[in-house]
């Protein structure tokens, strides 16, 4: 990488009471996503940056410390992975879907990393958030190679590295699989238990609530399952559930506790945080942004949400992309 792009980095707000790496909320903006806003949790503030390398992209937490930018400003998509501590960048192939659309933008993206994108075995899984696709590839790959759902029931909602091996829960069906990656081709493998039954959930939906979106997330060595269920009038977040997956017996458990720990949860990847080290995180809680952008705390022993920080843009022609990211 080259000095801009160092120089670019180090333009990232700090915190001089911030003794160790946490979350902050990156709100990428403007018509063509040219301004960045990073919120601060613990100064409970909007810290504005120009930061060159971030400029019309769409700029996302994944796996092992990498960040993936998408380049919309440019056909086909450009594409790579950063590490803003390293200042490493591996180029990605580029995502050509003129065919598919006339509006580039039209997708948003979700990354998993099979394993370190150092190790040349590294496969990338890209989910689509509008499109009924995946894409993926290996680092060093020419192409990504696109799988559309077959079948209807094989849509992914959402998937996380854990342990070595990526799994993704269905958006139809509501169960559990792992996600192999084969020649030019990804299988789905649905986890069953020694009962012969799917590792799902169980379906639970009050009748004045409608909608539920799942989202993946390791924390502290346990891989999560959160289910947040939405009001069918206000489209905001009702209450959260959360299950902790048992991958070796291939069932779920139902967790009323976290512990010290706090879950940040977004469109495009979700983490979970220790709230020990006085970092004036909220522990046993979620942070979640709604659609608007503004910033709510759920409270899982009192299932009680709170709103934080009013979104720090403008509604516009596009709406604000929001990723957690560690600095």
């Amino acid at each position: 990488m080259g000095k801009d792009s160092e120089n670019s980095f180090s333009c990232l707000p700090k915190d001089l009471d911030q003794t160790h790496p946490r979350p902050w909320l990156l709100v990428t903006h403007g018509e063509s996503y040219q301004n960045h806003s990073f919120y601060n949790i613990s100064k409970d503030k909007y810290i504005k940056r120009n930061i060159p390398e971030f400029r019309h992209k769409q700029v996302s937490a994944t796996s092992y410390g990498w960040l993936l930018l998408i380049d919309y400003t440019r056909k086909p998509l450009n594409c790579c992975l950063v590490n803003t501590r390293s200042k490493e960048r591996i180029e990605l192939p580029y995502i050509d879907l003129e065919s598919e659309s006339n509006s580039p933008g039209s997708w948003f993206y979700e990354c998993i990393l099979s394993k370190s994108p150092t190790d040349p075995d590294c496969h990338v899984l890209l989910i689509a958030s509008l499109g009924e696709f995946l894409l993926f590839c290996r680092i060093g790959d020419e192409k990504f190679i696109k799988r559309g759902f077959r079948f209807g029931d094989d849509a992914l909602g959402t998937a996380t590295n854990f342990k070595g091996k990526i799994y993704a829960w269905m958006c139809v069906g509501h169960n559990l699989v792992e996600v192999d990656f084969v020649n030019e081709d990804i299988l789905l493998k649905q986890l069953v238990n020694d009962r012969g039954q799917l590792c799902q959930t169980p379906e639970a939906s009050p009748a004045n609530l409608l909608g539920c979106v799942g989202y993946l997330v390791e924390s502290c060595g346990e891989l999560l399952l959160l289910h947040a269920i939405g009001c069918n009038l206000s489209g905001e977040v009702a209450y959260f559930r959360i299950f902790k997956i048992k991958t070796n017996e291939r069932e779920c458990e139902e967790l009323k506790s976290i512990g010290d720990h706090a879950i940040f949860i977004c469109p495009f990847g979700n983490m979970s945080w220790s709230c020990t080290d006085n970092s004036g995180l909220k522990k046993n809680s979620i942070y979640y942004t709604q659609f608007s952008g503004d910033v709510y705390v759920y409270d899982i022993e009192d299932r009680s949400r709170t709103l934080i920080k009013p979104c720090c843009t403008k509604s516009g022609i596009r709406p604000p992309l929001k990723s957690w990211i560690v600095l």
